[in-house]
């Protein structure tokens, strides 16, 4: 069984992070565990037993403390033993503002931290050990913040969110006093995603809130979400989340509900902490 809650974070911490979270796991044998996109990238620390990552056809041990960049497509993971796991997941932009490298460099990368930031490794790690962890991290973070990041990057993904996806990148561009290849080059290097990529997964995020409204009604869902048909929203789950929506939420895995339940409830909650089990 896996047991999940979120945290929200301090006023300190809110421009750069969205969320935080402990997942635990009993260490009972459980099916291989689907990632979908969301357009966040996190930082994972693990006190037990780090999961396992499926990549190019083969199970490899993910780091202790890593930052997980972006992702373009889902991520199949699976637990070896007893896992107990704080996730710090940041805004679309947030990471940026702890790391100085391009986060384009990141994406769909399990990136040691010790080798992104020293000072920042040394600090997690002592968080494992703290009474508080959340606290603890959230001191790490603050002292670890380097910068503001890229400010009209920022606003790209605040209006590219406030649109569900829905984005005429071309018009966001002029609205920003910018060119389209500049916002392209911006956007990338502080999301770790290309804009017109990040719309869909915004898009595709915004079906599973809108079906928590209203379950099963799969052709209102897509089209209200910016979809041409039914046809067109199966066929951009097949290729972010790689299978159709009814088997993605069919699917007897926790972490697949998880996936469904963060994104119908992330704007329907002002609850601090919730659990999914």
């Amino acid at each position: 069984m896996i047991r999940y809650r979120e945290i929200q974070p301090s006023a300190a911490l809110r421009t750069f992070v969205n969320t935080f979270w402990i997942l635990e796991h009993d260490g009972e044998d459980i099916a291989p565990q689907r990632v979908v996109p969301d357009g966040h990238p996190e930082l994972i620390l693990n006190w037990k037993q780090p999961f396992e990552a499926l990549e190019n056809g083969r199970w490899s041990g993910q780091p202790r403390c890593f930052l997980a960049g972006q992702i373009d497509g889902p991520l199949l993971l699976r637990p070896k033993g007893p896992a107990k796991i704080l996730g710090i997941g940041f805004h679309p932009h947030g990471a940026a503002c702890l790391f100085p490298q391009p986060m384009r460099e990141l994406n769909g990368r399990f990136s040691r931290v010790e080798d992104l930031s020293l000072g920042l490794a040394r600090d997690l790690e002592r968080v494992l050990d703290s009474p508080d962890p959340i606290a603890a991290v959230e001191t790490a973070l603050v002292a670890a913040k380097s910068s503001s990041g890229d400010i009209l990057a920022a606003e790209a993904v605040r209006r590219i969110v406030l649109a569900r996806g829905v984005s005429d990148l071309a018009a966001l561009a002029r609205d920003l006093g910018i060119s389209i290849r500049q916002l392209e080059r911006r956007f990338h290097d502080a999301v770790g995603l290309p804009p017109k990529l990040f719309c869909r997964i915004e898009r595709f995020t915004n079906v599973f809130r809108a079906l928590g409204e209203r379950p099963h009604k799969w052709v209102e869902t897509a089209i209200d979400c910016g979809y041409y048909d039914q046809a067109h929203l199966i066929r951009d789950c097949k290729s972010i989340a790689g299978t159709t929506p009814s088997a993605l939420l069919s699917e007897n895995a926790d972490l697949a509900r998880h996936f469904y339940d963060r994104f119908r409830l992330s704007h329907s909650s002002n609850t601090s902490r919730r659990g999914v089990v």
